[in-house]
């Protein structure tokens, strides 16, 4: 900590040395913020994540930037981030005046894993000059999480949300599907936006993904509907038609998944080259199988919770029981599906009953290799876990992916969601067999939902952009 605070320090007094630049605000980058609460907060956000590090040095008085280059910049927040812990969210704010120096402080609390800190953030306080001047990072007392409520600026949800939503129909009989579009009232056919697509986890949900006490896909929707991100959550078919047994996943999720994106290609509003699928669990897992499919409608995908095993593999390791009372020639026969389909005909897999299914299910399904697929499509790709997921483990999710599509990916990206659960929220409750009760009423963790929108809005977009 010591070190990371005489660097800070060493920067102020740099700074304060420094004569006040003459460049007035149409000298920065155009678009240049009015520093508010709001933007200070996005400027904080976008600091953390590594986002656009050119444009937000760029803020800087040009006098300062000639005594910080860039390299220093990055590098405080690396020293900050070994010294503090990772970064959690954003807490309380407060600011004050200099008007002898013409000068504005915003104060912005940053909750760490290790050690919190408040930032100090001048710039100029002109009324045609806003550069900044200073940032300083001071260890500070613990701030409380919240409950993922405040979004942004922090507080209840404003009464008058950025976005609407329209009740619509996904897909057609006999299983037609009630969905719900999330639309920011911001977009047009002039500026249409981008658009995610939300898939379901293993079992039966409504278009809210309702789980207990929490409704992730609500949430989700309302995280990215307030960031200038659409999107379009609708009943699971199980959920919606729980007496239809589906022979495969085509069956039970692509086809459906397939037909919202058919539905968004009408929508003037949406930017068709920004459809994005995200899935949750058993959604991420068939999610390279979904685009691949999709005749290039969908052009990025989020995974989230989920692991690159196959269907079979994931029941086999999370139904021991199950597995252990099939017959021994059964379970011979899964091994042998499992290291190569061709070595179970189609008429052997149709014979066999796996974990209430039909075989079948199974081995049309290892016809499909995630990772393979990943690697062929090229797509922007967003891997993203819960560190405290109790469903998914790091080694057998985000870990896996990684080692598997290696490192020379550079349309992947892999994010670990520290101190967060299957669903992204800070409810680290679990029943007695390690699985997640969602007993308590709480939202998606602030963060994680502006990090995803985020990505989101940086799709195929230049640094200038």
């Amino acid at each position: 900590m010591k070190r990371a605070i005489a660097l800070t320090l060493m920067l102020t007094i740099i700074l304060a040395c420094l004569p006040a630049g003459s460049l007035a605000a149409k000298q920065m980058e155009d678009g240049v913020p009015v520093w508010n609460e709001e933007t200070v907060r996005q400027y904080a956000l976008d600091y953390i994540e590594g986002k656009s590090m050119s444009r937000l040095w760029g803020y800087y008085d040009l006098q300062i930037r000639r005594y910080m280059p860039m390299e220093t910049y990055e590098a405080l927040l690396t020293d900050l981030e070994w010294m503090t812990g990772a970064f959690v969210e954003l807490g309380s704010y407060r600011c004050f005046e200099e008007p002898e120096n013409q000068l504005k402080t915003h104060v912005l609390h940053l909750i760490m894993e290790k050690q919190d800190l408040d930032l100090y953030f001048t710039h100029k306080d002109k009324e045609d000059d806003w550069e900044i001047m200073a940032i300083e990072f001071v260890p500070a007392e613990k701030e409380a999480l919240s409950d993922g409520s405040d979004m942004l600026v922090g507080g209840e949800v404003t009464a008058e949300p950025d976005y609407e939503e329209t009740d619509v129909t996904v897909g057609q009989a006999p299983y037609a599907l009630e969905g719900v579009l999330t639309m920011p009232k911001e977009a047009s056919e002039e500026s249409p936006v981008p658009v995610c697509v939300f898939v379901h986890d293993f079992g039966a949900y409504d278009h809210d993904l309702t789980m207990g006490q929490t409704t992730f896909f609500k949430d989700l929707a309302d995280a990215l509907g307030e960031m200038g991100v659409a999107s379009l959550r609708y009943d699971s078919r199980a959920y919606a038609y729980p007496d239809a047994q589906a022979e495969t996943v085509y069956d039970e999720a692509i086809e459906d998944a397939l037909a919202a994106c058919q539905l968004l290609k009408d929508n003037p509003l949406v930017d068709q080259e920004r459809i994005v699928l995200v899935g949750l669990g058993f959604g991420g897992m068939i999610a390279p199988r979904i685009v691949s499919q999709s005749e290039g409608s969908f052009k990025a995908m989020i995974i989230l919770g989920s692991t690159p095993k196959t269907l079979i593999e994931w029941y086999r390791d999370t139904q021991p029981e199950a597995y252990a009372a099939l017959s021994e020639e059964t379970q011979e026969t899964v091994e042998k599906m499992i290291k190569k389909v061709s070595n179970v005909s189609e008429e052997e897999a149709r014979a066999l009953t796996l974990f209430g299914r039909n075989g079948y299910y199974f081995w049309e399904d290892l016809h499909y290799n995630a990772v393979d697929l990943i690697k062929e499509l090229k797509v922007p790709t967003y891997i993203g876990q819960g560190r405290r997921d109790p469903i998914v483990s790091e080694d057998e999710g985000r870990i896996a992916y990684a080692d598997a599509i290696g490192d020379n990916m550079t349309f992947m990206s892999f994010k670990a969601f520290r101190g967060l659960n299957h669903i992204l929220m800070n409810d680290l409750t679990v029943n007695e067999n390690g699985l997640p009760e969602y007993a308590v009423a709480t939202h998606i963790d602030t963060q994680a939902g502006r990090t995803l929108a985020q990505w989101v809005l940086n799709l195929f977009m230049t640094e200038e952009e």
